[in-house]
């Protein structure tokens, strides 16, 4: 049996990462697995219940602090499962939060028990302009704080300056609506 594959696809908000992730799935014959599909409506309900605005998650210490760790685990957890099924996995996130940190694919594997796997990281790129455009299009109100905070936001996400170690990068540029091959 083939070892299963994993690909990340990273990127900011509307830089297309979901199109490229399933994409990617659909070629590779993998689990599609969305952070924000796992984890968002409960996401959203724990921030309405403690009186936070479901919408605005980047200024959000509560959900930066509490929330997020949680998606990212239940994220890896799952997808720990499927690798261990021999199921290749496509996982459609931001992980911004963890660039940083060098080793946080092989603590994660770690953690939740994933076999040996080839990792592969898609970085989604699109210009400030496109991608700007493309929030204002999409009209998500998730998307709000993102449009109202421009130059902060674009600051902070627009980078994709990722430190993993041992992955292989990949870097799409997607002004215009590409896929994923090999």
């Amino acid at each position: 049996m083939t070892a299963p594959k994993v690909f990340i696809v990273i990127g900011p908000a509307g830089s297309g990462k979901t199109t490229i992730a399933q994409q990617t799935a659909k070629e590779h014959g993998a689990a599609y697995l969305d952070k924000d599909r796992i984890c968002g409506r409960l996401v959203e309900f724990v921030l309405k219940a403690t009186g936070h605005d479901p919408a605005d998650r980047e200024s959000n210490d509560f959900y930066r602090e509490n929330l997020l760790p949680l998606e990212y685990e239940t994220l890896m957890d799952v997808a720990g499962v499927n690798l261990r099924l021999g199921r290749s996995v496509v996982l459609d996130a931001p992980f911004g939060a963890y660039f940083a940190v060098p080793d946080y694919l092989t603590r994660a594997g770690e953690d939740f028990h994933w076999p040996l796997s080839e990792t592969t990281v898609v970085r989604v790129q699109v210009s400030q302009d496109v991608l700007r455009e493309r929030l204002l299009q999409r009209g998500l109100e998730r998307d709000r704080w993102k449009l109202a905070h421009w130059d902060e936001y674009w600051a902070s996400y627009g980078s994709l300056d990722c430190t993993w170690s041992g992955v292989r990068f990949l870097d799409l540029n997607n002004e215009k609506s590409l896929t994923i091959q090999g």
